[in-house]
């Protein structure tokens, strides 16, 4: 006789607690891996873009070596992201084939107040304006070319006369006898006579100039940008760079101090163009963006709710190096220069009712910034991040991970640099 048990009657298979519990484990799994996967992912994305700026840095040190003329990196802002920096592109001074680094032409001497008297020209009203003559190319031409600039030099008249500094004042302003005049940071001398202003422009005796190129970089013939790894930038807020790189995109209802820069994007249908905005007095920004476009002459100033804007041009982010290897130009006095590498999901993350902002809504996370924005009390930086440093002095090129130590829990990273100043080499 053949006796069959209940037990062995059971079909085989898991009971609902089991599956649920099986789920729930690989759920767990899942997610643990997932979020490894991601760290790594922006690990190697970082270390990669670290890599590539390093090469790209050294590589310019090496060119002015091998070429015996000045040959370095220009960094370049994102249009969509201004504060953020994704291209790269390598420049060197402008080559002359009979070896000269002049652009000579003529000038006149202007008096912007144009008040009847030539005899009385106050220092704020002396000016200089371009003359044609032959086949020289316009001070507007030379702008367009990047080849012109305030801050550079001019020799009045050429080869034998005094070396001044073109001013910011005024600078091939549009609404100023369409854009052909300049103004000086010193006082001209040994001028016969001022011409007023609106005078046609073959009066007056026209004096000879040549403006310095020496300081003009332009891009290197047969070199392509290079763009960072995707989702990479260079944060320059959380950089160490000269102030005036220190851009910042603007952001509404925010508080600005004098010395704030952002930029402004200008589209003119053709073409786009970046400006910088310093805020000449402090204050809160309006709910909308200032309409740029209606002061994006140097100098021009714009109303933003209780800040004040003053246009500047947008600075050339150049890293210049010298045969010897060096870097020069005004950067060269900062030392050290950090470059701070980010992660595009930390420098455009956005927080809404931020407590740090008084329930406010904040755009970006800088990498010195170990505050709770999201609320929840744990951090909020999701990506990873790298310190590329080029030493001035030497032209030495290192990377090293940051420090976001905040010892006294004030919210603000101590030293984000102490890695790199103490020589630690990242992997």
């Amino acid at each position: 006789m053949h006796i069959t048990s209940r037990q062995s009657e059971r079909r085989g298979g898991f009971t609902l607690v089991e599956l649920l519990v099986a789920v729930s484990i690989f759920v767990l799994l899942t997610a643990l891996t997932v979020g490894s996967f991601n760290l790594n992912l922006g690990n190697e994305r970082i270390s990669a873009a670290s890599r590539q700026m390093q090469g790209f840095l050294e590589g310019a040190r090496s060119r002015a070596f091998k070429l015996q003329r000045p040959v370095g990196v220009r960094f370049m802002l994102d249009p969509n992201f201004p504060g953020e920096v994704n291209t790269m592109m390598l420049v060197s001074s402008v080559v002359d084939p009979g070896g000269d680094l002049y652009q000579r032409g003529y000038l006149r001497f202007l008096d912007l107040e144009n008040d009847g008297d030539p005899s009385i020209v106050s220092d704020s009203d002396k000016a200089i304006q371009f003359v044609r003559r032959g086949s020289a190319m316009s001070w507007l031409e030379m702008r367009q070319l990047d080849m012109l600039r305030a801050g550079m030099r001019i020799r009045i008249p050429a080869e034998t006369g005094s070396w001044y500094s073109i001013s910011s004042r005024n600078f091939l302003d549009s609404s100023i006898e369409n854009g052909t005049v300049m103004q000086l940071n010193e006082v001209p001398l040994d001028v016969a006579g001022w011409v007023p202003r609106g005078t046609v422009i073959g009066a007056g005796t026209p004096v000879s100039f040549e403006i310095d190129l020496t300081s003009v970089m332009v891009p290197l013939a047969g070199e392509e940008p290079q763009v960072l790894a995707t989702g990479t930038c260079v944060d320059l807020r959380s950089s160490k760079l000269p102030s005036n790189w220190n851009i910042n995109r603007w952001q509404a209802n925010q508080t600005y101090a004098v010395g704030d820069w952002v930029a402004g994007v200008i589209d003119n249908g053709a073409s786009t163009i970046i400006r910088v905005y310093r805020a000449e007095a402090g204050g809160l920004s309006g709910g909308t963006q200032p309409i740029w476009k209606n002061a994006q002459n140097v100098n021009d100033t714009i109303v933003d709710n209780g800040v004040t804007w003053r246009c500047y041009a947008t600075p050339q982010l150049d890293v210049i190096f010298t045969p010897q290897g060096t870097v020069y130009g005004r950067v060269a006095a900062e030392g050290l220069l950090h470059f701070t590498l980010a992660e595009t999901r930390d420098t455009r993350a956005v927080f809404e009712n931020d407590p740090t902002a008084s329930g406010g809504t904040t755009v970006g996370l800088q990498a010195w910034d170990v505050r709770d924005h999201s609320g929840d009390g744990e951090p909020d930086h999701i990506g990873s991040y790298r310190v590329v440093t080029v030493f001035t002095s030497s032209g030495a090129v290192n990377v090293s991970p940051i420090d976001q130590t905040d010892a006294n829990s004030d919210g603000i990273a101590d030293n984000l640099f102490e890695f790199a100043i103490r020589g630690s080499v990242a992997r």
